[in-house]
């Protein structure tokens, strides 16, 4: 598999689980979704924002522009940031001929130069493992039937598509 095709399943996949997680949090009580917890964030709803801005900050270094986040900071704006945002990398991605061009990134933290699938990858895994975070946090707070996000079950429904198509 070549490696545009490998970062398009990547970001397909983190589409797919976002939507995952976003279904299963929106049927559940708000008053959980915004309670105190012990956490790298302080509720589920700052974790998914947290999320959300990761990867506007990536799509933007990738398109060598300024940050700018278009969606509000009440839970249903963040829930549709969260799969709009999802959706422009997917559609980034088809417009892509190569991701080997490097792009700089200047943080307080991080000042370097890394390739365009780099980044994707490393954006793509850090909302994977702050999915992990909200899963276990909804745990905690008593939420019931998180949905798996696991990429295994990912390519379990893409196959069983691909063979329906």
């Amino acid at each position: 598999m070549k490696e545009l095709n490998k970062i398009e399943e990547l970001v397909n996949y983190n589409l797919w689980a976002n939507k995952r997680l976003i279904n299963w949090l929106k049927n559940n009580d708000e008053e959980l979704l915004i309670k105190e917890c012990k956490s790298s964030f302080s509720n589920i709803i700052n974790t998914i924002s947290h999320i959300l801005d990761g990867q506007i900050f990536y799509y933007c270094v990738l398109k060598e522009q300024p940050f700018e986040r278009l969606w509000g900071n009440s839970i249903d704006e963040i829930f549709k940031g969260i799969i709009e945002q999802s959706e422009v990398f997917v559609n980034y991605l088809k417009g892509q001929k190569s991701l080997n061009e490097f792009r700089l990134v200047k943080t307080k933290k991080l000042n370097g130069n890394f390739h365009q699938f780099e980044l994707i990858q490393h954006c793509m895994n850090h909302s994977t493992f702050h999915r992990g975070q909200i899963i276990t946090i909804g745990h905690q707070l008593g939420l019931k039937k998180a949905p798996s996000t696991d990429m295994l079950f990912y390519f379990i429904e893409r196959n069983k598509l691909l063979k329906t198509n």
